[in-house]
């Protein structure tokens, strides 16, 4: 087997966690608890994701959120942002143990979010970027943020480019990057995406993937 080459970043690679892959088309995606540390849950969704139907969009955003997906003056970047939130409240809400309507999303700047266990249990960290049609979303116990680029500036670049994009979005401004950990997403066609995280990542459960990165990342199929 050739040997395989790491992407360079700016932050070290998380080569060494296994990662556990499920098929959206076989599988509700659904995890009936809060990632503990070192885990990371990510998921791969298509703005057409079946589960985010018409009607559960409707039901499941709030009012503010509805108006937000529905006078975008891109209708399509305004469906997806539908999906994208109706999919994060329907997943919150198998590890919360509650109704997606009773998930507690607030917006933050930078197109942060910022949910907080309606239990009373805390806030969990969590992201959700944007390429296209594509929608990704992730939840750890640390500091996450997902970098997405599509650019032709070569691949080094676009690679670099995607984990600072990640560690600014996971904390505004990251000036010591010695304990940050960057996990390589294998993302459709020209996309390069990394997930910054701020503490060591022990285990990987995706989503909605076809495939597993190929990055050196020693990656366990099941």
């Amino acid at each position: 087997m050739p040997e395989l080459i790491h992407p360079p970043l700016p932050l070290a690679l998380a080569d060494d966690a296994p990662w556990t892959h499920h098929d959206l088309t076989k599988a509700r995606a659904l995890i009936d608890r809060p990632p503990a540390p070192g885990d990371v849950f990510l998921w791969l969704v298509p703005s057409e994701f079946r589960f985010a139907s018409a009607s559960n969009v409707g039901n499941w955003l709030t009012l503010g959120e509805r108006r937000r997906a529905r006078l975008h003056p891109n209708s399509a970047i305004g469906r997806r942002f539908g999906v994208a939130r109706a999919t994060l409240r329907l997943v919150l809400s198998h590890m919360f143990h509650c109704t997606p309507g009773e998930v507690l999303i607030e917006d933050g700047p930078d197109e942060r979010i910022v949910v907080s266990d309606p239990r009373g249990g805390g806030v969990l960290c969590v992201d959700v970027a944007y390429s296209g049609i594509w929608i990704v979303i992730a939840a750890a116990s640390a500091k996450i943020g997902i970098g997405l680029t599509v650019d032709a500036t070569g691949e080094d670049a676009m690679w670099a480019e995607s984990a600072r994009i990640g560690m600014n979005r996971a904390q505004r401004a990251v000036t010591d990057t010695s304990r940050w950990r960057g996990l390589a997403l294998p993302m459709p066609g020209e996309i390069r995406g990394v997930v910054a995280l701020d503490r060591p990542v022990a285990r990987v459960v995706a989503f909605g993937w076809d495939r597993l990165p190929d990055f050196g990342v020693r990656a366990a199929l099941s």
